[in-house]
């Protein structure tokens, strides 16, 4: 959305905000470091690509199967060995012992978690930039006690890149006349006024306390979360901007009830996170989903 916008207007004066300092710190770093930043993504996106994945793809009876790569599966004794207190592993020795994409990644969150302290932001920023790529696609977790990025592996099968490094250098050019914030986002109205164009993109709204979205962080999440971020987009359309609200809907009416003059559109999407597996065991359905947009008038 940043990027369209620019486009449209790169004159314009631009805010991004974000609760996430980790988040912000990418922003930040690619706009100031971009060189270095991309340099140290390369390095790890050369050492991962080297490795063997976990799967790999075969065509069966004309069909198209992903099945355990011989040298890049998981070893699950191997893993239970190397198996620490609370649930954690001793990834770095594990990887010694059987340097494959899997092992590459715990071995790198894991340092990411732990030896941060002795790093740049540049190179922290870098290295949750990796990881992010190739982590499980649309979920962002916390650990336990350090609240930092532990979302697990994903697929790993990319094929020549992890990234699009000339979409890197588009963002630094755009981040250069851009106001980087991390606050809380009732803190951002000051910016905005007639004439403005802002686009609210929350956590997205569960259903339940049984049925949660796929993200944690560390922040509250619930109706009353919402109904703040629904407070805002009135307060935002009062003072004269465009604004327009992107959320989650389960078909019980909570934003159609709350829009007041706004207009809604509706989007069906299939999520890859908490799809289901199929009856027959070996192939996953996308979980259908749909979602909405209140654009003010």
């Amino acid at each position: 959305m940043f990027i369209w916008a620019y486009q449209k207007n790169p004159d314009a004066k631009f805010f991004i905000n974000d609760i996430n300092p980790h988040i912000i710190n990418i922003y930040k770093s690619i706009r100031g470091d971009v060189e270095y930043f991309c340099s140290i993504v390369d390095e790890f996106e050369k050492k991962y690509l080297s490795l063997d994945p976990p799967t790999e793809k075969k065509i069966i009876e004309g069909k198209t199967k992903w099945l355990d790569h011989p040298t890049g599966a998981k070893d699950k004794e191997l893993e239970k060995e190397h198996k620490l207190p609370g649930n954690k592993y001793n990834w770095h020795e594990i990887y010694e012992i059987k340097p494959t994409r899997r092992s590459f990644f715990f071995k790198t969150r894991q340092s990411y978690q732990e030896d941060y302290h002795a790093w740049s932001p540049v190179r922290e920023a870098a290295v949750l930039y990796f990881l992010m790529k190739t982590a499980f696609n649309g979920v962002w977790q916390v650990g336990k006690g350090h609240g930092r990025f532990n979302t697990p592996c994903g697929l790993m099968r990319h094929d020549k890149e992890i990234y699009k490094k000339k979409n890197v250098m588009e963002w630094h050019k755009a981040l250069q006349g851009c106001q980087i914030d991390c606050v809380d986002f009732q803190d951002t109205l000051l910016h905005i006024g007639p004439d403005s164009y802002t686009f609210l993109d929350p956590p997205y709204r569960s259903a339940s306390s049984e049925e949660q979205t796929f993200a944690d962080y560390g922040t509250e999440l619930g109706d009353d979360f919402q109904e703040k971020v629904l407070d805002f987009f009135g307060e935002a359309s009062r003072f004269g901007s465009r604004t327009l609200l992107s959320n989650r809907d389960w078909g019980d009416g909570f934003f159609e009830e709350r829009k007041g003059d706004a207009e809604v559109e509706y989007f069906d999407v299939t999520y890859t996170v908490g799809r289901k597996r199929e009856v027959d065991g070996e192939k996953y359905e996308a979980k259908s989903a749909r979602e909405i947009l209140l654009i003010s008038k």
